[in-house]
This record gives structure tokens, sequence and C-alpha cells, in this order.
């Protein structure tokens, strides 16, 4: 099965010598000169000031779209730029719009543009644009631009210079007659690429969108099929889409494509969110939208597996709480394939490369999460699951794979040792040893837990890194633990009781100092002294989220107190189209199923 051109490459990459052994090179591929004309049908001015000059001659107003600001340290700027370039920049109607009725400009914000409009890193997260009067006064601004749909661009552009949105065409474009008999046009091309890759036909999607880049060269679509073709488009990576959006979702939220609130309820975001993981998971049951490579592109394998693990746990729990109806009923009847495969894929060795040191730690934690959950919904605990296609589970194999990760100080690591891994292996081993016992746990979780002890404050605060034995104390500051206390505690409550500062007190620090971790929801960088990023915010939440779950009947009132909060803001953080996401390059497929297991575990 071919998948996509980079994927293909990266495996390439990594049976040659071009890898040595845990290596941390990034191999990050160039587009070809085909694909680097996406976006190109835009008339960019490349001088903002030029554009404003323009727009006073002419009364037009000015898109100013903004790849990235002065001071901005935001990893992979080229693959989020790409993904604008080859998404909203690539669609006719709105490339259309844009070079009849605005001065488009394409411009890095410089220091003196910063100062001008207030673009500050962190409070302003690329992609993002800004509408300017012919004046040079802002008429309208937007960033984190993380869901990438037409109907989205049309309802906040078209009506800023006196055009109706096209409302009943959730596509990119009007279809046109180009083509004669033997020949497609080039939308129905790509549209016919694009429903064959949802589809899972990675195939017919390659041949549809080679068709397109050969008959019609020439056509801002087939510049945008090479992009998608050689995995820097947004549909491939899961970021773009056509689907049909209520009303509200079109309605300006103030944080780019955040959704405004209320728009949908509880259950039509666990519907959406599993149609979305149901579209991007990929015909080897794998979700490889992810481009996560900071340990090295020798990790990619892992981080698709670790990835693939929690989608499964997200469509597991979803499948337990679809209802009757027939809606309910036929995706329930997707999900179970689905979820088979995705199983399938985690377990099986051949897709973790060992020979990274960096995320294998991630692929051997998830997957033994998704096989635990899997028996303690489905009752299968030493069997075979009698599901078609789910391969038999082997809880004790797969839990001692994650105890060889363990190091000689107890710790777990990934790109380095450090206690909030080693929490979540912890916990890893205690949900399925709660499942399957095992006998020779009993140094491993006692290493461990003196390793979490070494790392944590008198204050409950815990280190980034691993604290050596024999070293000092431990210094970390509570305001950049709010993911890491919940994870040790929970790690402690489960193996160590006696050692924990309690699951409430250490809920109550992590809320309390969660505006920290706010700012960094969508920066795929650190974002401050306290060491946030983008990465970090569904998997802290997740931390909170299972202490949350795992208080006693002691604490009912606190524990309600709790998951109404926390509820409340996961149902606040859905995207236009009702999934989630926090990070670009963990990707989306990531956010939503966190999202979803989250919403779960509250329950």
């Amino acid at each position: 099965m071919r998948t996509l051109v980079a994927l293909a490459l990266f495996s390439l990459a990594l049976t040659g010598d071009s890898l040595g052994q845990n290596s941390t090179k990034k191999i990050r591929s160039e587009p070809s000169a085909l694909a680097a004309r996406a976006g190109s049908a835009v008339a960019w001015r490349p001088d903002l000031d030029a554009a404003l000059a323009e727009a006073k001659g002419s009364g037009k107003a000015v898109f100013w779209y903004v790849p990235t600001i002065r001071g901005s340290f935001m990893d992979r700027k080229p693959e989020v730029d790409r993904a604008m370039m080859a998404g909203p920049f690539s669609w006719p109607r709105l490339i259309a719009l844009l070079n009849a009725r605005y001065i488009p400009v394409k411009f890095a914000a410089d220091k003196a543009a910063c100062e001008r409009f207030g673009l500050r890193p962190i409070e302003f997260i690329e992609p993002g644009f800004l509408v300017l009067a012919a004046d040079g006064s802002e008429v309208a601004r937007q960033d984190q631009l993380s869901t990438l749909h037409p109907a989205w661009f049309d309802a906040v552009l078209a009506p800023l210079v006196g055009v109706e949105p096209d409302r009943g065409n959730p596509l990119p474009w009007t279809p046109s007659a180009e083509g004669g008999e033997a020949e497609e046009s080039p939308e129905a091309l790509f549209l016919r690429g694009a429903e064959a890759w949802r589809a899972k036909r990675e195939g017919d999607a390659r041949a549809a969108w080679e068709a397109l880049t050969t008959q019609h060269p020439e056509h801002p679509l087939a510049w945008k099929a090479a992009m998608e073709l050689e995995g820097h488009g947004p549909l491939a990576r899961g970021l773009e889409s056509y689907d049909v959006l209520p009303d509200g979702a079109l309605a300006a939220s103030g944080s780019g494509t955040l959704c405004a609130p209320g728009v949908y309820t509880e259950a039509e975001l666990w519907r959406r969110s599993l149609e979305y993981l149901l579209s991007v998971q990929r015909a080897d049951g794998g979700f490889h939208d992810s481009i996560y490579d900071f340990g090295g592109t020798d990790g990619l394998p892992n981080v698709y597996v670790a990835v693939t693990g929690i989608a499964a746990i997200a469509m597991m729990e979803g499948a337990a709480r679809l209802g009757d109806s027939p809606e309910d009923v036929a995706l329930r009847a997707r999900i179970e394939p689905a979820l088979a495969a995705a199983l399938a894929y985690a377990l099986d060795d051949a897709h973790l490369n060992p020979e990274d040191a960096d995320e294998l730690v991630w692929g051997h934690i998830y997957r033994l999460r998704a096989a635990t959950r899997y028996i303690e919904l489905r009752g299968q605990a030493g069997g075979s699951p009698p599901d078609a296609g789910t391969p038999r589970i082997d809880l004790h194999g797969l839990a001692q794979g994650l105890v060889a990760q363990q190091r000689d100080t107890g710790s777990w690591a990934h790109e380095y040792p450090n206690p909030f891994v080693t929490a979540s292996a912890l916990i890893a081993l205690g949900r399925s040893n709660a499942v399957e016992p095992m006998s020779d746990l009993s140094d491993v979780v006692a290493q461990g837990a003196r390793l979490l002890l070494r790392c944590r404050t008198d204050a409950g605060a815990y280190t980034y890194n691993s604290v050596r034995e024999g070293g000092r104390p431990a210094r970390a500051q509570i305001e950049g633990s709010v993911g890491r206390t919940p994870l040790g505690e929970l790690a402690l409550d489960l193996w160590s009781p006696a050692d924990s500062i309690g699951l409430e007190k250490a809920i109550a620090l992590s809320f309390e100092h969660q505006h920290h971790l706010e700012p960094a929801r969508k920066y795929d960088d650190h974002t401050n002294r306290f060491a946030y990023g983008g990465f970090f915010y569904w998997y802290d939440v997740h931390g909170r989220v299972e202490a949350i779950a795992r208080l006693g009947e002691g604490s009912a009132a606190a524990r309600a107190a709790f998951v109404a909060d926390q509820r409340a803001r996961i149902l606040a953080l859905p995207e236009i189209d009702g999934a989630f996401i926090d990070s670009h390059e963990i990707g989306k497929a990531y956010g939503t199923a966190m999202a979803l297991w989250c919403l779960a575990e509250l329950e």
C-alpha cells in the first residue's frame, strides 16, 4: 500500500545510512517545484507599507496574511505556512475574493509592524491575518487558525467587503465545466482524490491527484494536489475540512477557529469527533498526521503508535456511549472495524522503532493503556477478544515491554529522563496490573516511586527533568507543575499512597495555576519560564482528569466540583468542526482523541 511520498521517504531514511541508532537527526523534506507554487495564485504584495499605500489609492481593504511575527519562536513555521498556502490560499473561491476585493499582502511582521498593531509572541499565535481599512486602521484580526474550512473563511472575509457568503456550498470552489469529455475538471479531480483519501483508498487518491498535476499543471489545485501528494498539504494532515457546519460554527469566536460557545452539545461533539477520527485514520489502521520529531525523525513511528493507541481508546469509549438511534447505530458499525484496525496497528511490534529511545516509551505506554482499556470495557481478561479482526491481547507482554524501558535510576525517559514520563509509566502499569496482576513489579514500582519523590518539592511541585541520585534537592515551581503534580501524585496513590500529598490537594494546586498552561495550547514550542508548550496541554489535562476520576467517596464534594470545572473547560475548546487540537505538530487526531478520553474519564 502506498501512502504519502513524505512517509515513503521517511521509511527509506530509516533503512538507509542517514540515520544511526537513536539518531536525533530531523529529516524534513522540501516541496517540489510544482508544490512550492501552492498559494501563489493569490496576488500577494510582499510589503505591508506598499500595500497600504495602494489601498489608499484604490479604496480596497488590505488582507494581511501573517505567517509569523518578530520574536516568535514557534516551531515548524514552514510547515504551518505550507498548510495555509496549500489550504485556504489554494481554494479558487477564496483566491478570487482576495484578488478582486482586497489588496492581499504576505508579510512576516517586523518590529515596526508588531509595535503598530500590537502583535506579541504567544498572544498572537501564527498562522493568522489582519484586515486593514484603506486608512490603515484595523478592521478584523484572526490568529490560531488550525481548522481550515472554506465556509468559515467565507463567513469571516466576504461580508467585510460587501460580498454575500456562499453558505450553501461548503466546498472551496464552484465546480467548473473546464475539461472536455476525455478529462475531468481540476475541481472534480481534486474532490475525487479528497473523497478517496477520507475513505482510506490512498491509491485512488494518489491517482486522482497525480492526474490533476499532469492534466492541469497550471491550475492552483494542481499545486495543492502536489502538496498533498508530498505530505505537506492540510487535507492529508487532517487540518482541512469540507464538512457542512452549523451557522453558529461560522461565527467569529475571537480565538481563530475555536468554535463559539454553545454551538455543539456534548453528544454532538462526541459524534463529530468520532467522525473526524474515522476520516483521518489510514488504511493500515494507524494515525499518521503527527509531525512531532523533537527527538529526531526516527521517533515518528513510535509517535504514530502512541497516537493510534490514544485514538483507539477514544473510539472504544465513543462506541460505548452511542445510543440506539439509526445515526448512532450506523456510526458504531463503522467504529468497530476501525477500532480493530487501530488496535492491530498499535499492538504490532513491527510498527515500533526500537532503535529510537526518544519517543519509544510513549508507544509502549499508550498501546498498553489501549489494551488495558479494551479489556476493562469488553471483559476479555486473559482471553482473545471476539471482535473480528482484533488481535489477541497479551497484557503481560505489553507491560513487560514498558518495564524494559525503565532505567537503573528508576526513571523512564523519552527525550530525557523525567518524572512526568515516569509517572505515566507507573500509571499505565497500575491500570494494567489491576486487570491482570503481575507478580514481579515490586522492585520496578519501588524504584519509580523513589524517583518521583526525589523530584518533588515540599510544595508538591515536580521537576521538569529527573533529579540525579545524590544531587541537590528538587527545585521546581508549582506554577510550572500544573500537569506534573496530579500525574505524580496519581502514580504515588496507585503504588505508594502513604507518600502522596493527596489527590485532592494535587488537583486543587493544578487548577490554581491553570492560567500558566492556557496560553500554550496552540503554540508549538515552550512558551515561558514554566516550560509549557502546546504539546503539553491535553497531556497535562488528562493527567489531572485521571486524578479526579480516582478521588474516593471521602472527596465526593470536591470531586463533583472538579468534574464540573474540568468538563466546562473541555467543552469550551472544540474547533469549528467539533473536533479538538492543541499542537499542530502532534496533530489534530491526538488532540481530538485526548479530549474524548478526558470526557469519558470525567463520567
